[in-house]
């Protein structure tokens, strides 16, 4: 196993020794040719385009996250899919490590928009994780975004009747409130996200 696909492994499950040892490994090195090494090594990718802060973020090594960033680990790359770790760790509701690559040293492109335009705020909404979704919009990610479907993090929210995150969005954004026509086989009707939340059965 080369250094690259030990990194990614070591990030994947948490080996914080070992991702530490690689990336001193890489800092040691000196020299132009040294310089060149250790910015892909730190952004390698895997068949699947996850990079070593990927895996970190999606399965919550807050160590190993913070130990990638401080050697230069790219927040914006992107997997086959379009999606950024932050994307991932919205996705699973972790705050800290949601704070960890907002936080920098690299500029972090909150509104980045995966293959289907879907930025971190859709995926922490959808699934109601209503402490990233506030850690989102501190740092400017657009709850206004539609994705590929013409849905904003809002519309995801009251679909899955995330009702706190609903009402976390509204008060942040009053204007995303407005009256949606859904058409069905049976029926043409209005509602407004909160409608949408209480219909899910969640109130």
């Amino acid at each position: 196993m080369g250094k690259d696909q030990e990194l990614l492994e070591a990030a994947r499950k948490g080996n914080t020794v070992v991702v530490e040892k690689i990336l001193g490994q890489r800092a040691k090195r000196s020299g132009p040719l040294a310089s060149l090494r250790r910015g892909p090594g730190a952004n390698v990718q895997d068949s699947s385009g996850y990079s070593a802060l990927h895996h970190a973020a999606l399965n919550g090594h807050t160590e190993i996250v913070k130990l990638l960033l401080e050697h230069d680990a790219s927040p914006n790359i992107v997997d086959s899919k379009g999606s950024s770790p932050l994307h991932l760790a919205a996705w699973s509701g972790n705050p800290d490590i949601v704070r960890l690559l907002l936080s920098g040293p690299a500029i972090c492109n909150v509104n980045l928009t995966t293959k289907d335009d879907e930025t971190a705020l859709h995926c922490a909404a959808q699934y109601g994780h209503t402490q990233v979704v506030s850690i989102l919009l501190e740092h400017a990610c657009d709850p206004g975004i539609r994705n590929c479907r013409g849905e904003t993090a809002l519309e995801l929210a009251a679909q899955y009747g995330r009702l706190e995150t609903v009402e976390l969005l509204v008060r942040t954004d009053p204007s995303l409130i407005q009256c949606l026509k859904r058409t069905t086989p049976d029926t043409v009707f209005p509602h407004t996200p909160l409608h949408l939340a209480s219909r899910n059965g969640h109130r």
